[in-house]
């Protein structure tokens, strides 16, 4: 697998141990300082500076030189506003050997992830989680005090993470470690959003600048000499991709269904690829390959996997990997578009708006015919999706995490305000934007493009993101957040700039169809293929080394299978505990 990693020792020698822990093709050793890149990965050095980056460079000065050239020679020049001349998905480490001075960079919106750990005045780092633990002396104790934050969102936000003296490198930031001074941590990158009470564009004009950045960004990924395929899953944001990569010529999509899966998707996909003339596969995963599959993906993951469907993901991207080099994915569609849970939301604020106005006496009587289902009219002052904490799925709220936790003080009642807080406080723009900001710096790093990275990274196959090009998300946030999420006959219309580009191309039930995520029979099966394997699961869990949760607990979801959400949290309990296991936490 790909990557880069290296140990610094600012103030002194590096034992040969630790030297000879880190594993590439290429290397760099001096005194005080280690850094090796392995496939997919490029290294170079010139004058005292040493630069290597795992991952790549979309959009670069066409110079014929690999990633770490292009940072080598701008470095010295521009420092790290060279970034600010590319694309992608990266990390990269600078070491100045005159200052002794370590940058380690990662792209604005975390495709490509990043870690590092202080141990006796040096500082490890990798692009992956494995070969910084197999640096000697890399902690693996569990970091306990996290789990409230992982069972709530199935992930951890960096800079945290589930192990106790490993961080992860937030999207966007860059780590700074120099001979004398503690490491710092500091964004290198920001998004402007539209400020407040912003007047709307104009619709012709707005739709056409989105589709030249959407051309050019598609265009900058799907070019060159490697092999390009799609991941096309039927919706708004896939099928956008999909279009505009058939105009540049010929395009091959791929497609996965889950046998006996519920609302199969599949013959979405397969109609968008007949109007695009696409050469289409559809791979259908059984529950045999479900379960062969599961230890070899918890093998490849930096964190416990977020979801099931990563293992669909991962079959049909080694199933791509016969045909193609690399694959486009549709991850940011919904943070830059307005998608998620912004449609109801909308309409929520809409109504609440409307409320504010009326007199007392209007409100109470209102207040009366919703009864229940009011919407909230009074807030804490905090920005609109704050006060609703909206942001990331919800696995296992303060209830259920009292009900699973052996110590009352892991439970954190308010973690879900405390973790979401900082992004929200990052924008200052209308609520539509904050709450996709909030799902930009939180869901999408850490679930979604994650869960994609991990997949093509064991299926060894490239990855591009054209939604996460920094012109095209640039210029989305610059619009203010009412003109993605139209009023509609029964709610909010989502994403209305690409049904809007997509309507002359696909028919309407294509573009009008609602937001679907990889639909699975993840209940059904562990009720009837899957039945052994969750016992045999829950009996791990039940094991419970590490005295996590209350004698019990979890054997109880099994019979409340029935109930909603319960397949889903048992999925969270028994990747958790795979992912414990395989990296040896203690």
């Amino acid at each position: 697998m790909g990557g880069i990693s290296g140990i610094i020792s600012p103030d002194g020698d590096l034992h040969e141990a630790l030297v000879a822990a880190l594993v590439g093709e290429e290397r760099y050793t001096e005194r005080g300082a280690a850094i090796v890149a392995r496939s997919r990965s490029t290294l170079a050095r010139r004058d005292g500076l040493v630069v290597a980056v795992a991952g790549h460079f979309d959009r670069a000065p066409v110079t014929g030189q690999s990633a770490a050239e292009i940072v080598l020679d701008g470095w010295k020049r521009l420092g790290i506003g060279v970034f600010s001349q590319v694309e992608g998905a990266w990390l990269a480490a600078i070491w100045e050997s005159g200052p002794r001075r370590l940058h380690l960079v990662r792209d604005p919106f975390g495709v490509r992830r990043g870690f590092w750990t202080t141990k006796d005045g040096r500082l490890s780092f990798a692009s992956a989680l494995r070969p910084l633990l197999d640096i000697p002396g890399t902690s693996r104790e569990l970091s306990r005090e996290n789990l409230a934050e992982f069972l709530s969102f199935r992930y951890v936000h960096a800079p945290r993470t589930l192990l106790r003296e490993v961080r992860a490198l937030p999207p966007g930031h860059v780590l700074v470690a120099e001979a004398g001074k503690a490491p710092r941590v500091e964004p290198w990158f920001r998004i402007r959003h539209a400020p407040p009470y912003s007047p709307m564009p104009r619709d012709e004009e707005t739709l056409a600048e989105i589709e030249r950045r959407l051309f050019r960004s598609v265009a900058a990924r799907a070019s060159g000499k490697e092999r390009v395929g799609v991941f096309l899953s039927g919706g708004l944001d896939s099928s956008a991709i999909s279009w505009v990569a058939s105009r540049l010529g010929p395009v091959h999509t791929f497609t996965v269904g889950v046998q006996d899966g519920e609302d199969d998707e599949t013959p979405y996909a397969g109609r968008v690829a007949t109007i695009l003339r696409s050469k289409h596969e559809v791979l259908r995963v059984t529950p045999e390959a479900m379960l062969a599959a599961v230890d070899p993906v918890v093998h490849t993951a930096d964190a416990p996997v977020t979801d099931p469907a990563a293992i669909p993901q991962y079959l049909l991207a080694r199933a791509a990997r016969e045909s193609v080099d690399v694959v486009l994915c549709g991850d940011g569609g919904d943070e830059i578009f307005g998608g998620r849970m912004v449609g109801l939301l909308a309409s929520q604020m809409r109504v609440s708006a409307w409320l504010r106005r009326l007199p007392g006496a209007g409100r109470r009587l209102a207040s009366m015919a919703f009864g229940d289902k009011r919407p909230e009219i009074e807030d804490d002052g905090s920005p609109f999706g704050l006060a609703r904490v909206v942001g990331g799925v919800v696995a296992f709220d303060a209830l259920a995490r009292g009900n699973l936790m052996r110590d009352p003080g892991w439970v954190r009642g308010g973690i879900r305000r405390a973790c979401l807080e900082p992004f929200y406080r990052e924008v200052v723009s209308d609520p539509v934007n904050e709450i996709l900001h909030a799902y930009l710096r939180g869901r999408m790093p850490e679930d979604a493009l994650a869960r994609t990275g991990m997949v093509a990274q064991l299926a060894d196959i490239g990855l591009r993101a054209p939604l996460l090009d920094r012109d095209l998300v640039g210029y989305c946030a610059s619009i203010p957040g009412p003109w993605k999420v139209r009023p509609g006959f029964s709610g909010s219309v989502t994403k209305w700039p690409l049904r809007e580009l997509l309507r002359p191309v696909l028919t309407r039930p294509l573009v009008s169809r609602p937001k679907r995520v990889l639909p699975g029979p993840w209940r059904r099966w562990f009720e009837g293929p899957l039945t052994s394997f969750l016992h045999e699961r829950v009996g791990r869990l039940a094991e419970d080394p590490l005295r996590l949760f209350m004698p019990g607990a979890v054997e109880a979801l099994v019979p409340q299978l029935e109930r909603p959400g319960v397949a889903e949290r048992l999925w969270t309990l028994i990747f958790l505990d795979a992912w414990i296991r395989d990296i040896g936490a203690t």
